[in-house]
């Protein structure tokens, strides 16, 4: 039995600069169709862990002046980050946000302000996928 050992950037096209990188996606769709098209086809939805990362995404986001969905939702104990499921440890809510108004707003908009509100997870928006600089192994026999 023999080990097939292969390794390729998750996306070509992140700037060899930086660690992460934005993209707008411009197709409307769910939270959850928005997060299953990028986990398919690039990384995941962006995920905004410091000031670096939250001033990129809202340059970009002034070109567009949209809302976008963020890989931000509540999971009933927590918020998370699609990706890596990770805990939010850094957060740009807007004013009076997250306010859960009617009770099932689980998902995250980066607003056309630049900060974040909750929104219900089956309204449609655009959508930023993160490119980020990881390595995947497969490994086969």
């Amino acid at each position: 039995m023999s080990l097939f050992l292969s390794g390729f950037l998750s996306v070509i096209l992140c700037d060899s600069r930086r660690l992460t990188e934005y993209v707008l996606i411009q197709e409307y769709k769910t939270w959850n169709e928005a997060r299953n098209f990028c986990q398919k086809n690039y990384i995941d939805l962006a995920t905004v862990q410091t000031d670096e990362q939250w001033s990129e995404i809202n340059k970009l986001r002034a070109k567009y002046l949209s809302d976008t969905w963020i890989g931000l939702y509540d999971d009933v104990n927590s918020w998370r980050w699609s990706f890596h499921d990770e805990h939010l440890t850094y957060a740009r809510w807007d004013k009076y946000q997250p306010d859960n108004y009617g009770g099932d707003q689980d998902c995250v908009i980066l607003h056309s302000n630049g900060y974040w509100r909750d929104k219900g997870c089956d309204l449609k928006y655009v959508f930023w996928k993160a490119c980020t600089k990881t390595f995947v192994l497969r490994l086969s026999s």
